[in-house]
């Protein structure tokens, strides 16, 4: 099948999908506003973040031309929720702090979101599932590409820190830890129980304290890529449940991208001609 022109399939697009066009309208209309407002109360690294952030619709129309997928309305709003919700936590709304489990319903959100599209990536290349042994290979493959991209992105965050010095780990205060390196034995760690305070000495004699031992960012980042896991076997199971339950598959359509291309199918051998009899 012969593919449309960029333009044309974007025009094609939005004029097929209503659901689709009031989501992104919404996000758009929502990234140029916190712009506008960050921008006048002064936070401009978020001001600018907001205006990038706009680049993920033509980068999602992109890749759906591209690899001839078709993102359903329900799996781009959750989708489009992951870059809301990170402007909604930094500065100028911070909801990070307002609500603490924020980070988390985030992270939740994008182990579904990369579960549904991992599943739909396999589709490029058998098309739709058309049984059993099809669908399982594309939900295995949902859930790696899913974990792979939690992976990925707390490796970003350390590279960030790390290069950058900007803290983007949330750190967490824990009553107690074991080590290894403290007892200098490797079978017997050593083990701070019940920690009731911890002084930090920074500066010219300057001291902070905090009721408890500091962890900076270990906890953090295995209690997001946990999440993002999570969320991504929570809707496999609730895909499958679909698949294998209801003839109809509502939920199935529902999360996973469709694939708009031809299956590319093996063209079936000819029966072998029955050669005339030789005469005589």
């Amino acid at each position: 099948m012969k593919r449309q022109k960029i333009l044309d399939f974007t025009k094609e697009r939005l004029k097929s999908d209503i659901a689709f066009d009031i989501i992104v309208s919404i996000y758009l209309a929502f990234c140029l506003g916190s712009a506008i407002y960050l921008g006048v109360v002064g936070v401009t690294g978020t001001c600018i973040r907001a205006i990038a952030f706009m680049l993920f619709v033509p980068v999602i129309l992109l890749a759906e031309w591209l690899f001839r997928l078709k993102i359903t309305p329900a799996t781009c709003a959750l989708l489009l929720f992951v870059p809301t919700g990170s402007l909604l936590g930094g500065a100028g709304y911070n909801l990070y702090t307002i609500i603490p489990f924020f980070d988390t319903i985030l992270h939740g959100i994008s182990g579904v979101v990369f579960a549904c599209i991992g599943f739909a990536f396999l589709k490029i290349f058998i098309g739709e599932p058309e049984n059993t042994k099809s669908f399982i290979a594309c939900l295995l493959v949902g859930l790696i590409f899913s974990m792979a991209i939690a992976s990925l992105w707390e490796l970003f965050e350390y590279t960030v820190h790390l290069v950058t010095g900007f803290d983007i780990e949330e750190d967490t205060v824990v009553s107690g830890f074991q080590s290894f390196l403290l007892s200098g034995d490797h079978n017997n760690p050593e083990v701070f129980k019940d920690i009731t305070e911890t002084i930090i000495y920074y500066g010219n004699g300057q001291e902070y304290h905090i009721n408890g031992y500091l962890d900076i960012g270990l906890i953090d980042t295995i209690c997001d890529m946990a999440i993002c896991s999570g969320g991504a076997v929570l809707v496999s199971i609730i895909v499958a449940i679909d698949w294998f339950a209801d003839k109809k598959k509502y939920l199935y359509r529902f999360f996973i991208p469709k694939y708009t291309g031809e299956k590319k199918t093996p063209r079936p051998e000819e029966p072998p001609q029955n050669e005339e009899p030789a005469t005589v």
